[in-house]
């Protein structure tokens, strides 16, 4: 039991350091992504967007994505982010479903304040 325990808490861990060092990668990524045109896609409710958001960033909330997919241009990296991650993996996935290749979930908006 002790020992079921302990294997949970270290693949929580894992999976933790794993996130991280992913949106880490990707992060990385973002000034040479923006340079070849890259798109800022925020997920987010347009409240949420409307309360704070990444100058330049285009709104398509998620429950909208698949009625506006027109509006992104498959020629260009799409950086997607959200409030926590979640709802950004989300679209990335539906993103990629619908064809496009070039699609970057940097998680938190507020983690492109710097760019």
């Amino acid at each position: 039991m002790n020992e079921m325990i302990i294997y949970l808490i270290l693949g929580i861990i894992i999976f933790i350091i794993y996130k991280k060092y992913t949106q880490y990668k990707v992060l990385k990524l973002v000034p040479s992504l923006l340079e070849e045109g890259g798109q800022i896609i925020d997920v987010r409710t347009k409240a949420e967007f409307t309360q704070g958001n990444k100058k330049g960033s285009i709104n398509i909330p998620l429950d909208s994505l698949k009625t506006r997919i027109n509006e992104l241009d498959n020629s260009k990296p799409i950086i997607i982010c959200c409030a926590s991650g979640s709802r950004s993996a989300l679209a990335k996935r539906l993103l990629i479903t619908k064809g496009f290749e070039n699609v970057h979930n940097v998680g938190m908006w507020k983690s492109l304040l710097k760019f």
